[in-house]
């Protein structure tokens, strides 16, 4: 039994759903990530409105850090992972299913 979250989760048994994105260095500043995280956010909100979803990148990530918070996401925590910092983000989909853009 675990008795405190992995790094990375909100939960103690990981039932949270992840939001992640991973785009060529040539599409970044396109707005891509936003339309396409935008459009998955919604589709999940109307299904599993109660659910809540995180999002982990590096801290010195500070362009995934401005997605994040333009999709709604407001860090939590933050923990080492991979050899460098990571933060924790978290929403939930209510709030996403009723505000997002």
């Amino acid at each position: 039994m675990i008795d405190a979250p992995r790094p990375g989760r909100v939960s103690t048994d990981g039932e949270e759903l992840e939001l992640g994105y991973v785009l060529r260095r040539s599409t970044w500043g396109a707005g891509f990530a936003f339309e396409a995280a935008t459009a998955a956010l919604r589709a999940a909100a109307d299904e599993l409105p109660a659910q809540p979803v995180v999002l982990v990148t590096q801290t010195a990530n500070t362009r995934s850090l401005t997605l994040a918070a333009r999709l709604g996401f407001r860090p939590v925590s933050t923990f080492e992972e991979y050899g460098s910092e990571q933060t924790l983000c978290t929403a939930p989909l209510s709030m996403l299913h009723n505000g997002l853009a």
